[in-house]
């Protein structure tokens, strides 16, 4: 985890940019060899044994935040490195983005050195097209004020200021070329993993999570096109991450067509209820509305141990200093102060013990999720930012031989910490 200091950090050397390296960067040579130790120690004392020799195998666990998605390539860049492999990986917003590619590249068994150059290639003033001749204009004529302007002007006949479609245009012929096109393709079987828990609705290397605005419910897909009435093998892959990453005002929402559906849900007592859902349309917005950080995605369904763990990815600030507030005082206001606070919690520092166990913390770099105006400097850093959370986690967790499995153990972890001497 981050430490808090209130004096401004120098800059960390002992990793650099490399883009002739495999995954794109470079460790000081002692730092290097300890992170090497540290894999192998995690290796031999927590690698999956399930089918002979040892591996280290996760479900990632990805947090949205937008622009600042670029830290977790990082994060997952040094897991990979250090030896992982990703059973299922469960992502919402622009997590939902980096769990595609990385569930697509495991699927195809690619290697995962792939997925920085997918990144590399994206452009993210893109999804601010296209503006549209109000945009244009505006801009033009009033600058930055014009833009905001032109923005209000907008989403007064759109629920958003971007149609978002880019994403499609850049994500699909990517999952193309690795064989994902549905979710069919990403399904798991009993032959692939014969020890999984996971209902038949659930067997999938991917989940992403929306927001139904319409039913007021939080949607994982595929897990719940049942209760749309719709075959979850038929749905298509970019559709569902463009569901949600639909940032509200931000991006258009995504709407979708529900058929009736009959579906059973667990009742009290151990039974099941029947439940009846009529057709119609509904409208799916960014599922960090109601989960942002799906760490319990992947929890075992039959009460049994783990075999390995989820490890979570989270974008994060620590704030040590609050101004002043006032109140809201005006419907505005607290339209705006609502989707704020929903924003600003992705970056929220403070988790539960039990999901900080096992987490790791990549710093956001002051970067809000709508910043698609990075600089080549500010990519950098974050991307950097997510390679020495992650080697901190990595080396930390060889040093005790284990990453948390459990709540139980992820809060034992948190404890050893705050026990630990400074230093």
């Amino acid at each position: 985890m981050m430490a808090d200091s209130g004096a401004a950090q120098p800059p960390r050397v002992d990793i650099v940019l490399d883009p002739a390296a495999p995954y794109g960067y470079t460790r000081e040579t002692t730092l290097q060899a300890d992170f090497e130790q540290s894999a192998a120690r995690l290796l031999a004392s927590d690698g999956w044994r399930g089918g002979g020799a040892p591996e280290l195998v996760a479900d990632l666990a990805l947090e949205g935040g937008g622009v600042k998605g670029i830290g977790i390539v990082g994060a997952v860049s040094v897991l990979a490195e250090a030896g992982y492999r990703f059973a299922r990986v469960a992502g919402t917003s622009a997590g939902s983005i980096a769990a595609a590619l990385i569930a697509a590249i495991a699927k195809k068994g690619a290697p995962m050195t792939s997925l920085q150059g997918y990144l590399d290639g994206l452009t993210f003033t893109e999804f601010m097209q296209p503006k549209g001749k109000l945009h244009e204009f505006m801009d033009h004529h009033f600058g930055n004020a014009g833009e905001k302007l032109s923005d209000a002007a907008v989403l007064t006949h759109r629920m958003g200021v971007y149609d978002g479609n880019f994403l499609g245009t850049w994500l699909g012929p990517i999952l193309d070329d690795l064989g994902v096109h549905t979710f069919a393709d990403l399904k798991i079987t009993m032959e692939d993993d014969p020890g999984m828990s996971l209902p038949p609705s659930r067997r999938y290397g991917l989940v992403v999570h929306t927001s139904d605005i319409t039913r007021g419910q939080l949607v994982r897909l595929p897990w719940d096109y049942d209760f749309y009435g719709q075959n979850r093998d038929e749905q298509d892959v970019v559709e569902a991450v463009r569901a949600s990453m639909s940032i509200p005002f931000f991006f258009e929402p995504v709407t979708f067509t529900a058929l009736p559906a009959d579906v059973d849900m667990p009742g009290p007592g151990g039974g099941s209820i029947r439940t009846h859902h009529d057709g119609g349309t509904v409208t799916w917005v960014d599922g960090g509305m109601l989960r942002n950080f799906p760490i319990n995605a992947f929890d075992r369904e039959d009460g049994g141990p783990p075999r390995w763990p989820t490890i979570g990815v989270k974008l994060s600030s620590l704030q040590t200093r609050f101004p002043s507030t006032q109140a809201a005082r005006s419907t505005y206001v607290e339209a705006r102060g609502c989707l704020h606070t929903m924003m600003n919690e992705w970056d929220a520092y403070g988790v539960d013990a039990a999901t900080a166990g096992r987490t790791i913390f990549v710093a956001n770099a002051g970067i809000a999720t709508t910043d698609f105006g990075l600089s080549s400097d500010q990519r950098n850093e974050l991307f950097l930012n997510g390679v020495r959370a992650a080697t901190d986690f990595v080396m930390e967790m060889g040093a005790r031989g284990r990453v948390p499995r459990t709540e139980v153990e992820a809060r034992q972890l948190v404890e050893e910490r705050r026990s630990a001497p400074a230093g």
